[in-house]
């Protein structure tokens, strides 16, 4: 290998060493912020009275943002988060909108770039780059699994534990920095590799869900439609609401998803009893123009592939066992960081060293 092509890897090494640091930073932050709502929102409440019709609360945000689409209405939150996006808005950005259940107040609005956490998370999911960012994110963790592996492969101690997790410190200050990164990188090396696999599963969603259909003996299930149906009156949200608990009853209701076309069904998402993803993994499909439910989709009974995939999303964000895990996530997080920066400063003696000893 040429000097020139072994220099060209070791750049693009750090490169990437740097995408990876950007991710784990914002990934630790993201949970730092969830671990401050949480606290937040268990100590604050807005309950004056009966809590009004969901209809009228969306009917307040169609009022106030004429031009824009209901993508989804939270729940689990209070004031209720109803998220919309302008068809105007051609930078596809969305907006927060708090409205109180009880009196139908608009309590604030949020554009999702107008916040320092909207714009970590955006980093986070796509280098502020829309969805070609929002791929490459995918991209780099299949490169994080990739690092982690390799780094596994050569860690030196394999032949001495002893020596592989030793710091030599009264050697030169390269190979306490080399010692650092070694001892470093061999600890979080699980996490990293989890945190790889899941955020690109998260990513490649679709994708995965073909895949795992195709090695197994069941059908994909296929895309749901609503059909106009004449002579019937079109639902309400309460409706809507009211049939999912029939079909499905218990558990929590966490989120509504409108109809965002005129083909797509209303989706009703609900966390049952021991469901891992804290949002939920069950769902109930409706046609919009009737309320007729079209699949009733209960984790509990789901094919396999689809429990797998349920457990990407609280294993990447650390939700699976509550606070005490979510605070290893921030600390865990961190590591692409200090592995970035242990990197940097080996790639920096070894070039560096090199010149200096040809001049």
């Amino acid at each position: 290998m040429t000097h020139k092509n072994l220099m060209l890897q070791r750049y693009l090494g750090i490169l990437v060493a740097l995408l990876l640091a950007v991710l784990g930073l914002t990934g630790s932050i993201l949970v730092f912020y969830k671990g401050i709502d949480d606290i937040f929102y268990s100590a604050t409440s807005i309950n004056t009275g009966e809590p009004i019709s969901l209809e009228r609360v969306a009917g307040v945000v169609k009022q106030n943002y004429p031009d824009s689409k209901l993508l989804s209405i939270s729940l689990k939150s209070q004031p209720i988060d109803v998220v919309v996006r302008s068809d105007k808005d051609k930078s596809n950005q969305f907006t927060d909108v708090y409205v109180n259940p009880y009196t139908a107040q608009i309590v604030s609005a949020t554009r999702s770039n107008a916040s320092i956490r909207g714009v970590i998370n955006q980093i986070h999911t796509s280098f502020l780059a829309g969805e070609p960012g929002h791929i490459f994110v995918g991209i780099c963790g299949l490169l994080l699994i990739a690092r982690a592996i390799g780094g596994l492969i050569i860690f030196p101690g394999w032949k001495k534990l002893s020596t592989g997790f030793k710091i030599r410190w009264k050697a030169p200050s390269h190979l306490i920095t080399y010692d650092f990164h070694k001892i470093i990188g061999i600890t979080a090396v699980v996490f990293l590799i989890m945190s790889g696999i899941t955020g690109a599963i998260l990513v490649f969603d679709k994708q995965a869900r073909v895949l795992g259909y195709a090695f197994s003996a069941i059908r994909q299930p296929v895309e749901l439609v609503s059909v106009v149906q004449k002579d019937t009156q079109i639902p309400t949200l309460d409706d809507f609401l009211n049939t999912a608990e029939t079909v499905l009853p218990g558990g929590e209701t966490t989120f509504i998803y409108p109809a965002i076309d005129s083909k797509a069904p209303v989706r009703i998402r609900k966390k049952l009893s021991k469901d891992v993803n804290p949002n939920g993994s069950s769902y109930i499909y409706l046609n919009q123009y009737s309320g007729e439910v079209l699949e009733v989709k209960n984790i509990k009974y789901a094919p396999g592939v689809e429990k797998f995939l349920a457990w990407m999303y609280p294993i990447h964000t650390g939700e699976f066992f509550g606070a005490p895990m979510r605070f290893i996530y921030i600390i865990l997080g961190l590591a692409p960081v200090v592995l970035f920066i242990t990197g940097f400063v080996i790639f920096w003696s070894k070039t560096h060293g090199a010149m200096a000893r040809k001049a």
